[in-house]
Parts: C-alpha cells; structure tokens; sequence
C-alpha cells in the first residue's frame, strides 16, 4: 500500500477493540487487519537482517505502532480481561501477536505489577526470538520501571545468577537494557553482579556479557575501564584477557591504552593458557 487511510484503520481497531472479552475472537480479527496491510508484492532486499525469525507479517510501518496506541487505556480500564488476551496473544506463532501482547503487559495498571512480573519471568525463562526480547524489554516493563523498579532488578539478578544458561543469557542481555536506562549512581551494584562473569574462564556467555559492557562503557567510561583493569589484576586466566581486549571498540584512545596496558601486564599462570569452552 502507497499509504494508510487512518479513518478506515481507526475503524478497523475500534472493531477489533469489540472483541476485546474474546480471546480467540479478537485473536483472529487481528489477524484480519494484518494481513489487510500485509505488503504481499513488496520485496525486500536479499541480504537484509529480518526484524524477527517468527513468522511476521511485511507491515507498513505505522500499522502496528498505531493500533497498540489506540488500544492503550484498555489494559487499565479491563485488567483481568488483559491478562486472558495477553495469554491467547503469546501463544501466537507470529511475532506482531507477541509484540502486541507486551504491549498490553506494558499498560496494565500499577495494581497488576507483580502479575507482569511473574508473566515476564515465565516469558524470559522461555527461549526466545530476539526481537520478542527486545519488545520484552522496550514494553512489558514499562510500568514496573516507573512504579517498581526494585522488582525488576530482582528478576534480572534472579536470572543471572540461575543455574542455567539460558536463564543467565536473558539475564545478561535484561542487565544490559538497564544500565542504558540507569543513572551513574546505581552502577556499582551492576558492577559487582558483572564481575564473577568477567573473571569465569568459561566463554559461552561472552557475546552476551559483550552487551552488558558495552552499555556500562556508554553510561560510565572511567569507572569501566577500574573494573576491567581490576579484574585484570586479579586473573591469571588469559581467556580473561582475551575477552576483555574484545571490549576496547566500546572506549575512547586514552581508555583503550589504559586497558591495553593492563592486558599486557597480565600475569598467566601454567595451564591458564588455554582455549575457553564454549562461545556465546
């Protein structure tokens, strides 16, 4: 479509918005509206990174955004009926129905803080497509940020310091978004979850804890590049090293020899040369 007639897509939404009580009904009659502005002959380049690998309608790009503003006082004015929509929403194999379902989370009233706590902790938990994670965390948790921000950081340390993997991976990346969002002042507590995993010889985290750094190199240069030196001197590991001198595209010249420095007058001990296993 060359372009959108809001009248009619206004319409379109305050129709959907009827079925508001119905799960499946309104399930579907999203999908109506979808594939209504679904670009079926529009051709994307070859080499370009899909926004998501679920299946996905070709928007254009208001569609969505539009009816997940014009959707937005329902979450507050219906709570309960959200969370039975937002439940139907996730079970969708496509990725606007997910994204869409975040969304919802993200307007539910303050009342309902520990029930989109407990929804994302379920959805964290659970292996994910990337642009799912990230509507996670652009959305879901927009109220809890406001109203009950020590809650959220509770779930990310749950998540780091799991027993799994995979639990720790969205832990890592949930950290990460919210350095981006924190002031200098709250660094110091991240900085101490951050450091065990800066110091493990095991790489199968490393391309997620790569995020975590890149985001305290942007909120905090200086006292980035303290940690980093600190654990310097405290390894002998040279996959410690190694990790870290991947980090120096996130710092300016003098912070990057500063930490160059520290690489270099690591000390490795016998042994503590060795490939790490794993690569995240």
């Amino acid at each position: 479509m060359a372009a959108i007639d809001l009248t009619r897509l206004n319409q379109q939404i305050d129709h959907l918005a009827d079925f508001y009580g119905d799960p499946a009904a309104f399930q579907q009659e999203f999908h109506t509206i979808l594939s209504f502005y679904h670009r079926y002959s529009h051709r994307k380049h070859k080499d370009a990174m899909p926004k998501s690998f679920m299946r996905n309608y070709d928007l254009p790009e208001k569609v969505l955004s539009h009816l997940e503003a014009r959707l937005k006082t329902l979450p507050r004015e219906h709570p309960e009926e959200t969370l039975r929509l937002i439940e139907q929403l996730w079970s969708d194999s496509y990725y606007e129905a997910r994204e869409l379902a975040t969304n919802l989370a993200g307007n539910l009233p303050d009342a309902y803080s520990s029930s989109v706590l407990t929804l994302m902790e379920g959805w964290l938990r659970q292996p994910l497509d990337r642009a799912v994670v990230a509507a996670i965390f652009k959305n879901a948790n927009r109220t809890l940020l406001q109203t009950s921000p020590e809650q959220w950081k509770s779930l990310v340390k749950r998540l780091l310091f799991d027993n799994q993997a995979q639990n720790q991976k969205m832990g890592l990346m949930a950290l990460a978004d919210l350095i981006s969002r924190s002031q200098t002042d709250e660094l110091p507590a991240y900085y101490r979850w951050v450091r065990e995993f800066l110091v493990s010889s095991d790489g199968s985290l490393d391309r997620h804890l790569g995020l975590v750094v890149k985001a305290l190199a942007q909120n905090s240069q200086q006292e980035t590049v303290y940690l980093l030196r600190e654990v310097l001197a405290d390894s002998n590991d040279a996959h410690v090293g190694r990790r870290i001198r991947t980090y120096l595209e996130f710092f300016d010249e003098p912070c990057r020899i500063r930490i160059s420095a520290a690489i270099k007058n690591q000390v490795i001990l016998p042994g503590k040369d060795t490939p790490s296993q794993g690569s995240g």
